[in-house]
């Protein structure tokens, strides 16, 4: 049997107080002739360092002496032959290290020290000399003792464990309902080990304890983890050292473990406050980037409006770059721009104030703010009962037509006093009956983006107006004027026919023109008319649809 065989590598001598090697005693001829002598004269008496139960010395076919369990002998972690060469060899330190004389002077200090501690039963405190047996296992703690209604055992270490050695103690103590408190009494929290790291990830506390040998009572102190947020919101630990009484520690009992500081807790009410702060920053980053937001919109607001005033004051009669700058802003800052402007729920309407101060200079200004759509502004209001469009009218200092549509693109609606003073101006020829029209027309319009529309086809419309209520508008042909009318449109206005032929026809025109033309000139245009008809334009046809819904016409 080679030294690497050997299962029992110490054993202890109980008549001289020594523990022997064997690797030393029986490699050496002499020393295994006076060990193996002194033994079968019953002048050696051995005993396991791990269960206490008698060795006796043995040889092998090949006369290699080795320690070895009596026959009969009860379980031991030595004898099961489960354990790996290297897990061999860390227990065999750790059993000599029991013996040494640090081992001896912690477990004594411990165990003297609980005997003042409040609420340990003293008669229960042994010091290295219980066996605790539970079916075919059995432990010895260094310190075993009872602490109000727990068992306590302590283990101290002074050597490396193996992950082994320390699941096997924890697995039994636990099992039995024990908590098992680690005695470290060498060890780096900054530069740990293999024993340092399987205890602290054996539960989620990571708590190290040392006796506390300044104390005069017993205190242990304990190293533990300390989860933080910097300043700047970022999750760090750090190693705290406290030195704590018994009565200050806490005991899991689903996991059987003793703790002063529960990391694993703390460290998610860390991460949760991390993530509460993290939300609160960026609520804060929020705000900030939507103050910025409004202050950059107030100040393009203010200089916005500092422009329109300093544009009317000059009389600048071109706004068109005013109006591109509104055109770019978002709608957060139109919003911002409006509330400046703070022109829509006045008592007073500014736009009839402005209409009524206003020379000929000023409708460029008018016709800005009623043109640009984004500036909001209560165009349908009244002051003390005139309307936009009658205090524009009052107003002998401006022409009045141009205004007037801007007022219609704006959204204007005619009030039935409008109507009244209307009527009265072209019968007082105070405006003329083609821009009486022109303003009816933009009054019915559904879609005011096209007043423009109106304007640029008042005469077709004139015809097609002129067809529907079966009198002449603008026109004024005598004679057969319906023919003379008719004549006039189809010539005149012959890239547009298609829409003035359905007109005529719907609106029954068409067959009083036949009645009426006995010379035939109407039906004979027409039948040039299509003999080589031009090419039509539809241009027309937005305009004419919203106007006359009732003959929308698709080509």
């Amino acid at each position: 049997m080679g030294r690497y065989d050997r299962s029992i590598k110490i054993a202890f001598d109980k008549t001289s107080g020594e523990i022997l090697d064997a690797d030393e005693v029986f490699d050496i001829a002499k020393d295994a002739f006076e060990i193996r002598k002194k033994y079968h004269e019953k002048n050696l008496i051995l005993s396991c360092c791990e269960c206490e139960q008698d060795l006796m010395v043995s040889g092998s076919k090949y006369d290699r002496l080795h320690f070895k369990h009596k026959p009969g002998h009860s379980y031991c972690i030595l004898a099961d032959g489960k354990l790996s060469p290297h897990d061999h060899e860390k227990l065999t330190a750790i059993l000599k290290a029991k013996e040494s004389d640090r081992h001896k002077e912690l477990k004594n200090k411990i165990g003297e020290l609980l005997k003042n501690v409040s609420g340990v039963d003293v008669s229960t405190i042994q010091i290295d000399n219980k066996f605790i047996i539970k079916g075919n296992e059995k432990r010895k703690p260094d310190v075993y003792c009872k602490f109000q209604d727990k068992e306590l055992v302590f283990e101290i270490q002074l050597s490396d464990l193996s992950l082994g050695y320390i699941l096997s103690r924890y697995d039994f103590y636990k099992k039995h309902g024990m908590y098992l408190i680690w005695i470290l009494d060498n060890f780096d929290i900054h530069n740990q080990g293999t024993l340092e790291r399987d205890i602290k990830y054996l539960t989620k506390y990571e708590n190290f304890f040392k006796l506390d040998e300044k104390s005069e009572t017993l205190k242990l102190e304990c190293e533990y983890k300390f989860p933080f947020l910097t300043d700047d919101n970022k999750f760090l630990t750090k190693w705290l050292t406290k030195s704590v009484a018994l009565n200050e520690l806490k005991f899991d009992s689903e996991v059987y473990q003793a703790y002063y500081y529960n990391f694993g807790d703390n460290k998610i009410k860390t991460e949760t406050l991390q993530k509460q702060k993290e939300a609160e920053i960026k609520e804060a980053e929020r705000k900030k980037q939507e103050q910025q937001k409004l202050e950059n919109a107030q100040r393009t607001a203010k200089y916005v409006v500092a422009e329109i005033a300093d544009f009317r004051k000059r009389k600048i009669q071109n706004f068109d770059s005013i109006s591109n700058q509104i055109e770019e802003l978002d709608n957060f800052e139109l919003d911002v721009l409006n509330k400046t402007l703070n022109l829509k729920g006045k008592s007073k309407s500014p736009l009839i104030k402005w209409i009524d101060e206003a020379t000929q200079n000023d409708t460029v200004f008018l016709n800005f703010i009623l043109k640009t759509s984004k500036i909001e502004l209560d165009i349908n209001t009244t002051d003390n009962g005139r309307t936009p469009l009658q205090a524009l009218f009052e107003n002998e200092n401006i022409y009045k037509t141009t205004p007037a549509l801007s007022l219609f693109q704006a959204g204007y609606i005619l009030t039935e006093s409008d109507n009244l003073k209307l009527n009265e101006l072209k019968e007082k020829q105070k405006i003329s009956e083609a821009d009486f029209y022109i303003f009816k027309f933009c009054n019915n319009l559904t879609d005011r983006n096209l007043v423009s529309d109106v304007l640029q086809f008042s005469k077709l419309l004139f015809i097609i107006e002129s067809a529907r209520s079966k009198e002449l508008i603008i026109f004024n042909f005598q004679g057969n004027k319906w023919v003379s009318f008719a004549n006039n449109a189809i010539q005149y206005y012959s890239e547009y026919w298609e829409y003035i032929e359905l007109a005529f026809k719907k609106f029954g025109l068409w067959d009083e023109l036949i009645k009426l033309d006995t010379k035939g000139t109407f039906q004979k245009k027409v039948e040039q008319f299509y003999s080589k008809m031009p090419r039509q334009k539809y241009d027309f046809e937005e305009v004419f649809n919203d106007l006359y819904p009732e003959m929308e016409y698709v080509f």
